[in-house]
């Protein structure tokens, strides 16, 4: 289960030969920076498997107004130089700060899947039902899932550009599913027996799903006092 109601989520690319650099920043400083703010409870990176973006980022926030609160906006408005330096080298974001809607299972997943969709107009309620009462249940039972998660960026927020992402254009994406698994077998099994585009598409989903596998590289906790 996710820690808290509120998910930052992104997922970017790393040229290979500036991950020792950008691991360097994000392994010491930027990551545990985060985590230990007021509100942050854990943060995780997933090195792609089968997606068109290198990386997936995410942190685990006990609700969406840590991040318009004034701590979080000062850290963000006043990056370090070595910030400054190592953001240059990431690409393609895609960022989304979202509230968790659903969140089922009892652990951190070696594997992870995510599906980026939005709903058809006028179609959000008949989706978030599926999602929310028969298909993420249904997942959370296998013995292979860990986790089932579905979360909802809230686009005023996300779409604030601060001083660290100036200059980096950002696409906001709209609904997440994120599936948490033992393997890439298991995470990609249980997508294709509940969440087939098919079927979303018959339950309210508008447009194409984008559908991405990675594989955990770290966890993150917040540090004890």
């Amino acid at each position: 289960m996710l820690l808290g109601q509120a998910v930052m989520i992104n997922w970017s690319d790393v040229a290979a030969e500036n991950r020792p650099a950008y691991y360097a920043w994000h392994n010491h400083e930027h990551m545990p920076g985060a985590v230990a703010l007021n509100g942050f409870r854990r943060g995780r990176r997933y090195l792609a498997a089968r997606a068109r973006r290198d990386l997936l980022v995410f942190y685990e926030i006990d609700d969406i107004s840590v991040l318009v609160g004034p701590e979080y906006t000062a850290k963000v408005n006043n990056p370090s130089p070595l910030t400054q330096r190592t953001t240059k080298v990431i690409q393609n974001s895609i960022r989304g700060l979202t509230r968790v809607k659903c969140s089922l299972g009892e652990a951190i997943g070696g594997h992870a899947l995510t599906l980026r969709f939005d709903p058809r107009d006028g179609g959000e309620d008949e989706l978030g039902r599926y999602l929310i009462d028969e298909a993420l249940p249904r997942i959370a039972e296998r013995v292979d899932i860990v986790g089932a998660h579905l979360c909802v960026t809230d686009k005023p927020v996300s779409s604030v550009v601060t001083a660290e992402r100036r200059g980096r254009p950002t696409i906001v994406p709209n609904w997440i599913v994120i599936l948490e698994g033992t393997s890439l077998e298991a995470v990609d099994s249980a997508c294709d027996a509940q969440l087939s585009e098919q079927g979303l598409h018959q339950h309210g989903c508008a447009g194409a799903v984008e559908r991405v596998t990675y594989s955990l590289q770290l966890v993150c906790p917040k540090a004890r006092s």
